[in-house]
């Protein structure tokens, strides 16, 4: 299965965890690629069979680079499965609702309540036990690959 891993990072740490994810889906056989939203656009996507999306919380909102990214998103095709990341640095965490909603009306099917982490500063580290938390969402998402 081809994992799509869509992320925005400002100081590295989403970047970071999309990149552990990666080699996390790869490790257990699947196929998997990252990719930076303001390097890319809604229509230059290749296609994938499951979607990752994960953006900073910023201000207690969604990063607003991934907010007009999936305004504008549109799956590779109807029902396609996704799951949803953020880091944050206080724990009113708004960022995964936020692009649940700008998803909903896109016809697709969460399949995690989301992946939360908490960055110790503006700029990290993330909390202790981040990749052991990391490693159980993989599981769960490669459950329903």
């Amino acid at each position: 299965m081809k994992v799509l891993i869509l992320y925005e990072s400002r100081f590295g740490n989403g970047k970071k965890l999309c990149e552990q994810l990666k080699e996390l889906f790869i490790s257990k056989g699947h196929d998997a690629e990252t990719c930076s939203v303001l390097d890319t656009g809604p229509g230059k996507l290749p296609e994938a069979d499951f979607y990752v999306f994960s953006a900073p919380t910023r201000m207690f909102m969604l990063a607003p680079a991934m907010k007009s990214f999936l305004k504008n998103f549109k799956p590779s095709k109807e029902g396609s499965k996704y799951a949803l990341m953020t880091t944050y640095l206080n724990p009113q965490v708004k960022a995964l609702a936020n692009m649940e909603k700008l998803l909903k009306p896109k016809n697709m099917v969460k399949v995690t309540n989301g992946f939360t982490v908490k960055v110790l500063g503006t700029e990290g580290p993330m909390e202790d036990g981040y990749g052991q938390k990391l490693e159980e969402f993989a599981d769960k998402i490669i459950e329903v690959l």
